[in-house]
């Protein structure tokens, strides 16, 4: 398995996402793994991956309130990174604290990464030196790509590394699990098919033959993952009107899409049989009905392309997979052209194009 894990400690060894990626915080003076303040000032970094959903389908609801998902995960190598401060500073608030750069008006105070601080601060019933985060995002906000849970994620990973502190692999996924349905996959650091309401994880292995290219096209307006789902319970799971133009593409998951698609990895499937993998999400309905310009959007791309167009999670973003990551990069271009030209329509009036790949499968 590749070690690429949000949150791995800079220094700290390759390996499994199992293993805990903050080892390299017992070269630490034991006073400041303690928690006791120190004049000198410690500075950690991690990278919080992006991911994408090959497919998502919701099979039913639950008691809790949540849905009852299937879907097979990928990890992406956009990725925000994540740096956190441990010791004492002139004027410190004795509070963690959070800065933000490149997210446009992100609110810090609910942060997930705040939050996470918070839980792994509880859980030592003790006191520990305040945290200074900084965060710089490039995953896209509110856009389906599980930025928050993957910053999340790191910050747990960094907050025990800053504070000494060792987490067995099973609490760190349950820790994980309290902070959010995404949180646990990138807790696990490989492609994964997902069950419950996303914190059952099973292992895939990549694509054989090298990564996948990735095409993201994320539009301007954003999409909140509540309001999609409350749309997906008010009915919203038929087709709505399709293009008459556009190649008849069904919008929603078929029955059992996320279970094949893991069994296709598991036997092997090479990058180019699943970059050629069948759209599958049923949130597409939903997202697509309040945003109502989602679906021209999805149909001009696959004209623009000629490639099968996804939605990754609750949107907006839409994806298109290519066997290789040059596949990417030249469909990156030909969009910025073609938005240039004004010949997409985007919701929200403006679109971002990157061109990124998976993680694991590397040649």
């Amino acid at each position: 398995m590749a070690g690429w894990g949000s949150g791995r400690v800079s220094g700290s060894r390759d390996g499994a996402r199992s293993q805990a990626p903050w080892q390299a915080a017992s070269t630490l003076p034991a006073s400041q793994r303690a928690g006791q303040a120190q004049a000198t000032v410690v500075t950690l970094s991690g990278r919080a991956p992006a991911k994408i959903n090959l497919v998502l389908e919701v099979v039913g609801s639950r008691p809790d309130g949540y849905h009852e998902l299937r879907s097979v995960l990928a990890p992406l190598a956009l990725a925000d990174e994540l740096s956190v401060r441990v010791g004492v500073l002139s004027g410190a608030s004795p509070r963690d604290r959070l800065a933000v750069r490149g997210a446009g008006a992100l609110a810090t105070g609910d942060n997930l990464v705040v939050r996470a601080a918070a839980l792994l601060r509880g859980e030592t019933g003790r006191p520990l030196a305040p945290l200074a985060f900084d965060l710089r995002k490039r995953i896209p906000v509110a856009a389906g790509l599980g930025g928050g849970s993957s910053d999340a994620l790191a910050a747990l990973d960094l907050a025990a590394a800053a504070w000494g502190l060792q987490l067995g692999a099973q609490r760190r996924l349950q820790l994980a699990a309290a902070l959010g349905s995404d949180v646990p996959f990138f807790a696990l650091g490989t492609w994964a098919l997902a069950g419950g309401r996303g914190e059952r994880l099973w292992q895939l292995p990549p694509p054989a033959g090298g990564p996948l290219g990735v095409l993201l096209v994320v539009p301007a307006a954003r999409l909140a993952t509540r309001e999609v789902f409350a749309a997906l319970d008010a009915g919203y799971r038929e087709e709505p009107p399709h293009d008459p133009h556009a190649s008849p593409v069904p919008l929603g998951a078929r029955p059992g899409a996320a279970a094949d698609l893991a069994a296709r990895l598991r036997r092997g499937a090479t990058a180019a049989e699943v970059a050629d993998t069948e759209p599958a999400n049923d949130l597409l309905p939903a997202a697509a009905a309040i945003l109502p310009g989602l679906e021209p959007l999805r149909d001009e791309l696959g004209a623009l392309l000629g490639r099968p167009v996804h939605l990754s999670g609750s949107g907006p973003t839409l994806a298109v997979l290519y066997p290789s990551p040059g596949g990417a990069r030249r469909a990156a271009a030909v969009v910025r052209d073609a938005a240039a030209r004004r010949l997409l329509r985007p919701p929200g009036g403006a679109l971002k194009v990157i061109a990124t790949t998976t993680i694991g499968g590397e040649a």
